[in-house]
């Protein structure tokens, strides 16, 4: 069981600390709106991962739907990414101006389930890498290893994002209203380039 331990933790790690479309909205939600709505994003993010996880059990009937479909993930997804850049670059303005956006974030849970479901990166992961990860969890100690690998993986990847966001939301109160207009313009040109990305890896 300790390799199916091991493979939580290793898949966990690096799924939280790439950077994509959820690793940028934790970032500008944590950044404009504080740890909570973070929190929030992490949790949308992992109920949509927990969408992706049933389509990767059942492998090749999937793969070949989502294979088809791809471009029009991709659209969706871009789309929405380029939306995501809009509302970034008024939160960069108004808090250069020295208006704080509202606090409440309660969409921060849909940005962090959209931004998962509608990128096509995070289908191909989910059945490119999840899928033969968890068939060799299940081979290494069945479905009780499948069960812990699955556990490990979300518990790394949320646990890893919350301290991100956490660390990210502090910093706010260091570099004052200006450096935080700086990282959500920072966060737009990214989800810009995020949608660009989608749109030509098709």
């Amino acid at each position: 069981m300790l390799d199916v331990l091991w493979l939580g933790l290793v898949l966990g790690t690096g799924a939280a600390l790439s950077v994509g479309p959820i690793f940028v909205t934790i970032l500008h939600e944590s950044a404009t709106r504080g740890f909570t709505a973070g929190m929030r994003v992490i949790l949308g993010s992992a109920t949509a991962d927990l969408v992706l996880l049933l389509p990767a059990l059942l492998l090749s009937q999937v793969i070949a739907a989502v294979a088809g479909a791809a471009l029009w993930v991709a659209v969706a997804g871009a789309v929405f990414m380029t939306g995501l850049a809009a509302f970034a670059l008024r939160d960069a303005i108004k808090l250069w101006r020295g208006h704080m956006p509202e606090i409440d974030g309660g969409w921060a849970f849909w940005k962090g389930l959209l931004s998962n479901l509608l990128n096509p990166l995070s289908w191909t992961f989910w059945l490119a890498t999840g899928t033969p990860t968890m068939l060799a969890a299940q081979h290494s100690g069945g479905w009780p290893g499948l069960l812990l690998f699955t556990v490990v993986w979300f518990v790394t990847a949320s646990g890893l994002e919350g301290v991100l966001a956490f660390a990210v939301s502090r910093s706010g109160r260091r570099i004052g209203h200006r450096g935080q207009a700086g990282l959500s313009a920072a966060s737009a040109a990214l989800f810009l380039g995020l949608a660009g990305f989608l749109l030509v890896r098709v």
